[in-house]
């Protein structure tokens, strides 16, 4: 099957569905009064839940809470049912309303009267005083048994008035995040002795819980546990709240306008449906055409650009795509003609030599055999340095990395080269503002500055000049090879870090160069985080600078 009838196919049955989907919403939205339940249930659950735990609060009993219900129900335009854990109905607003009950949607959410028992930061990990350490009842158990006896009260207490009909006072939090009653009412009342009763009565209860708590290594959070289970024994048990309901009288409300509109909908779906598949096949048929051409080796193929969109964008990553292959099979070979050449003129040298000695046309000698290995030296030093070209642009150069400063590598280096700088008349010096600290590879940094340094030498004529810098600049180090040589024409700069590229073939073949340690420098540079630049002026020299960041 086509993309063209994919497409067409996909938009047809995602305009059916959605027009199910709005005639099902339609009929569903008969049931005005869902829809508010539900709008409302959501709105109102926090704070319905904060009233209703309030109550419990302040009265210290569920007695009473139909009329807060019903006051909330009206309010709130609601349908509300309190039932226990166990799904028996406390109270429920078509009660209250005389009208049968009805089925609830929302998840119960939970009420709980239990207050949460809250230590004040400077008693959490404070040491023993010498009372506590004699005695061994700890701060922590003496607030909790008094937290557990004042909130007892304040049930107990709350309790009484209510029974007597009378409205019991505010509750307010404390320290420790526990609800007391203000005073005031119980001087009229006999609920204050009563108070005092419960309290001395079962006060030695309430030790047995908390001192199970001696033991345990965190004692604050084991004293919060029972003091909620302790005070479970006497507040309210908790409630599921229900809220909204069922409508009992939902009604299809299909009919043939509903139906015209419908069909008409479905007839410019299929309308736009097949403009915008003949818009979408056209570009990925070129696509598809220009991928077969491009596998099939024709490297130069290119499609329309499809304007902004995301075909478009698609069209033109494919250009970029086929643009970077071409390159890459040029580069490709580019690079296998480099090789070759390369690698033919000692090899040349090699076989007629060899053949030479075999004929007995050349006497072997000392010297011969000594041009010989140089020349496979040669060949072998450009097989070595197209390895670590390789791995290096892969990623898969391996460098150990390691702390050292970078002052005693620049001169080291120097050292190491100064015997080649004499034998070619070049005078060779290094000035360091050390300590300079990196954490890079040793040896791959040595083989930078020793590429730098012999090409330097090698394009510095007798009396000339190579001077070595390393300086710490804002938040990294900078090396210099500086040189007074031939230098490189503004031409040339752009492909000095090309692969065998040479200013002066002739001459770095006499060296056995091999033209790709400039290519290896510079990669070995940029896997340190850092980069490998060149200024040069033609007949005055040139300067190779790299930077490294610095270690603190």
């Amino acid at each position: 099957m086509s993309f063209r009838f994919r497409v067409f196919g996909l938009v047809l049955l995602v305009a059916v569905i959605a027009i199910g989907v709005t005639a099902w919403l339609s009929i569903r939205l008969t049931a005005l009064e869902i829809a508010q339940s539900q709008e409302t249930s959501t709105r109102n659950e926090v704070t319905t839940v904060a009233e209703i735990q309030a109550y419990a609060l302040r009265h210290g009993t569920w007695a009473g809470v139909d009329k807060t219900v019903q006051r909330l129900s009206i309010a709130n335009h609601q349908r509300i049912r309190l039932t226990n854990l166990y799904g028996q109905v406390t109270v429920d607003s078509d009660h209250l309303a005389n009208r049968a009950a009805r089925a609830v949607v929302s998840p119960p959410a939970l009420v709980d009267s239990r207050p949460t028992l809250k230590f004040p930061p400077e008693m959490l990990g404070a040491p023993r005083t010498p009372m506590e350490q004699k005695t061994g009842i700890t701060e922590l158990e003496t607030k909790t048994l008094l937290q557990i006896a004042l909130f007892r009260g304040t049930v107990v207490f709350a309790r009484c008035l209510t029974d007597l009909h009378v409205d019991p006072p505010p509750v307010t939090l404390n320290e420790f995040g526990v609800p007391y009653a203000t005073t005031g009412v119980e001087d009229s009342h006999d609920c204050g002795t009563r108070v005092g009763d419960v309290g001395a009565a079962e006060q030695p209860y309430d030790e047995l819980p908390v001192k199970q708590c001696r033991a345990e290594k965190d004692q604050a959070k084991c004293l919060i546990k029972a003091f909620g289970e302790r005070v479970a024994t006497f507040t309210p048990e908790p409630l599921q709240l229900y809220l909204g309901a069922v409508t009992d009288d939902a009604t299809n409300l299909i009919s043939r306008p509903g139906l015209v509109a419908g069909s008409g909908v479905l007839i410019l779906v299929i309308l736009g449906t097949a403009v915008i598949a003949r818009h979408v096949s056209l570009p990925v048929r070129d696509l598809t055409v220009a991928s077969r051409r491009l596998a099939d080796g024709h490297l130069d193929t290119r499609v329309p650009s499809g304007g902004r969109d995301e075909l478009g964008q698609l069209s033109d990553s494919f250009n970029r795509m086929a643009a970077a292959l071409e390159a890459s099979e040029q580069a490709q070979r580019r690079l296998v003609a480099s090789v070759a050449h390369e690698l033919r003129t000692p090899l040349s040298n090699l076989l007629g030599y060899l053949e030479a000695l075999q004929d007995g046309l050349v006497p072997p000698s000392r010297e011969l055999f000594a041009s010989l290995h140089d020349e496979a030296e040669l060949q072998r030093r450009i097989l070595d340095d197209l390895q670590d070209l390789t791995l290096a642009e892969a990623g898969h150069l391996t460098y150990r990395r390691c702390d050292f400063d970078l002052a005693d590598l620049v001169d080291t280096a120097r050292v190491a080269h100064l015997a080649v700088a004499e034998a070619a008349g070049v005078r060779l010096t290094a000035e360091t503002a050390g300590p300079l600290p990196v954490h890079a590879d040793h040896d791959r940094l040595r083989q930078v500055l020793g590429n730098l340094i012999g090409n330097a030498i090698r394009y510095t004529d007798r009396g000339g000049h190579v001077a070595l810098r390393a300086f710490p600049d804002a938040d990294h180090i900078t090396v210099e090879v500086r040189d007074t040589g031939c230098g490189i024409a503004p031409a040339d700069l752009p492909f000095v870090f090309q692969r065998f590229w040479r200013a002066d073939p002739a001459r770095d073949r006499a060296t056995g160069g091999s033209g790709l340690g400039l290519t290896i420098a510079r990669q070995i540079v940029r896997d340190h985080t850092g980069d490998l630049t060149v200024e040069s002026a033609l007949g005055e020299g040139s300067t190779f600078r790299f930077t490294l960041p610095t270690t603190n």
